[in-house]
């Protein structure tokens, strides 16, 4: 039996890790944890001490925010004190030695689902599930199976995967939505990663992964609001996109932690909600 000896902070911590994975200082103040952090490395402290630890850091280079994880001891932690299920609880499956090469993509990704989570807790809003792209179900080491809990069918030889996918409970009913992040200054690369996922669109093949018979929205973020504009002026040309101009919306990476849920813009450029 596991006796709780937590401090409030440090319990958010561990739940907070639970949820996200992995999360920077920064992160975790903009969850409401602490304000300070030289206040969440004495908390850190504490949960990193031992021969057994509840958290560790991936090893820090240059340029790049430490990252925290938690460690099997605190997913029991989570299961018994806390009434977290199995499968809510994420962590990697051992120890981490160095970041990967997508760690800045990865983290944005997951600051993107925190902007998401609190602008629903804002409304109201049930979050029913949001899968990233590294997160996977399967197994490499005996079926060979491993694969991104994000990857679905553009056509019967290419599948892609998005960086998240989660749904909303509204009031009518449960919304789908995949969302990109667009980091790079190449436009025309994201408006052929457009192209793709209207491919899958019309295709429904989230529809038959899901068991939905109605449509969900594609959203993009953009780290540079120029490129942005620029690939909605290309989009407006391309014939495939004649009736797919509310299915897919656009943001600023700059403006998803001012208002998450509006002003967005489709392929009109008309300014839409994320849901109605």
């Amino acid at each position: 039996m596991i006796v709780n000896r937590f401090t409030p902070k440090g319990t958010a911590i561990l739940k907070a890790l639970g949820r996200y994975k992995f999360l920077t200082y920064q992160q975790m103040i903009r969850l409401g944890i602490d304000k300070y952090p030289n206040n969440l490395s004495r908390l850190m402290k504490g949960l990193k001490e031992g021969k057994k630890p509840y958290v560790k850091a991936i090893p820090k280079r240059v340029g790049i925010p430490l990252k925290y994880y938690l460690t099997p001891k605190a997913k029991k932690v989570l299961l018994e004190l806390y009434d977290f299920d199995d499968s809510e609880v994420k962590l990697p499956k051992g120890p981490i030695y160095t970041d990967t090469q997508d760690q800045a993509h990865r983290t944005r990704t997951i600051s993107i689902q925190i902007e998401l989570d609190l602008a629903c807790q804002s409304k109201g809003l049930r979050i029913d599930f949001t899968d990233r792209y590294f997160d996977t179900v399967g197994n490499n080491r005996v079926a060979k199976n491993l694969k991104s809990k994000t990857a679905f069918h553009i056509n019967n030889h290419k599948t892609i995967k998005a960086d998240l996918i989660f749904g909303i409970e509204t009031e009518k009913q449960l919304e789908y939505y995949t969302l990109e992040l667009e980091n790079g200054s190449d436009s025309q690369k994201a408006v052929d990663k457009c192209i793709e996922h209207a491919q899958a669109l019309l295709k429904g093949s989230l529809n038959e992964k899901f068991g939905i018979s109605y449509g969900y929205r594609s959203l993009w973020v953009f780290e540079r609001e120029v490129i942005m504009d620029k690939v909605i002026e290309r989009l407006q040309q391309v014939p495939l996109f004649e009736h797919l101009h509310e299915y897919f919306l656009f943001k600023p990476l700059a403006a998803i932690e001012k208002d998450f849920l509006s002003g967005w813009k489709n392929v009109s450029a008309v300014e839409r909600n994320l849901y109605y």
